[in-house]
């Protein structure tokens, strides 16, 4: 009896450890101090971004608000076959901007990143041809051009049209949508093989002066988006784990750098075509930058999760069974003085 209540003894401490070291485990990250005041020489690696929307990383590093927070840093291009995700999820890059509305399902899906601040509302269009389609639901049953039926501005136009009662699901969609390459979209709605597309800016800007486009939806302008963070900063988990202060240091920079654009957009632009950072000219270019919103926010990338993320569920870009508040939760880490 003494050796089976000793026995039973070390397996109750056996377990009692096991149970700690799991629970110290599981809250690695979310007990680190996100702090940009502590030392780290880790040089991060951050995905080239020549949108035009991509105005706080650009201007993070032509006005040095990346060195003015400590933090070493090299712009890796990736190169148009190989997304962001991808070269985060393979070590080639450490960081990156991107539209939110692209991140939720690679999220749902395991993508190990964390978003640490919203950038700026804006960047997505819907635009007409045809005089007779002047509302989202004159769409039903017609053809809408986009450059990936699971990018942003093909994501952006789902959401638009199922707010307007139509059906966009993979299974039952009363609206076609028809892939071409980004330099098409403009030609095959003028020639009128399809009755829309759905593109990102400044492009949408371009064809509408160019071919006298019409604007049906636009997110930076039009309710309930337009005060949604559409483009998000995020980390990967390994900076996240092991780098919490350049995590922080990259996360600073650029709240800095999107308010910095909020306050000289005409001179943003005029810095971007400088520097041939981004396609376009100036008047078409500041159009669209004066329509954002560049107030960085953490809650407000937190806030628009939930929007964004209800919606895709929805309209079934995410799966029925997901738990879209812990998946919210799992998908962000605060750093200290962001707000």
């Amino acid at each position: 009896m003494k050796r089976k209540y000793f026995v039973s003894g070390l397996v109750a401490v056996f377990t009692a450890i096991s149970l700690s070291a799991c629970s110290n485990k599981a809250s690695d990250t979310s007990t680190k101090t996100y702090d940009a005041s502590q030392k780290d020489n880790y040089v991060l690696k951050i995905s080239e971004n020549s949108d035009l929307c991509g105005a706080p990383q650009q201007i993070a590093v032509e006005k040095g608000f990346f060195k003015e927070v400590g933090l070493n840093y090299k712009i890796v291009k990736i190169g148009q076959d190989t997304s962001n995700l991808e070269a985060l999820n393979t070590g080639k890059i450490d960081a990156s901007n991107s539209l939110l509305a692209s991140l939720i399902q690679p999220l749902e899906n395991g993508s190990k990143l964390k978003i640490t601040t919203g950038l700026h509302t804006g960047c997505l269009q819907i635009l007409t041809k045809d005089g007779s389609i002047t509302k989202a639901s004159d769409l039903k049953g017609k053809k809408i051009g986009v450059t990936a039926v699971a990018g942003s501005p093909a994501t952006f136009a789902k959401r638009v049209l199922s707010d307007a009662g139509i059906d966009v699901s993979t299974e039952k969609s009363q609206v076609e949508f028809v892939t071409y390459e980004s330099d098409q979209l403009g030609t095959v709605l003028n020639k009128g093989q399809v009755d829309a597309i759905a593109i990102g800016d400044p492009t949408s800007e371009i064809l509408k002066k160019e071919f006298g486009f019409k604007t049906l939806a636009n997110s930076a302008t039009d309710a309930p988006y337009k005060d949604e963070y559409c483009c998000v900063a995020y980390v990967s988990d390994d900076i996240a784990k092991k780098h919490p202060a350049i995590a922080a240091k990259y996360t600073l920079a650029m709240q800095k750098a999107a308010d910095w654009v909020n306050k000289h957009k005409e001179e943003t632009v005029e810095l971007q075509l400088e520097k041939k950072l981004v396609a376009g000219n100036k008047d078409t270019n500041l159009i669209s930058l004066e329509s954002y919103q560049f107030i960085p926010s953490y809650q407000g990338a937190y806030d628009a999760f939930k929007s964004v993320s209800s919606d895709l569920q929805k309209i079934g870009i995410l799966s029925d069974d997901t738990d879209l508040s812990a998946l919210r939760q799992n998908s962000f880490l605060k750093v200290k003085g962001v707000e």
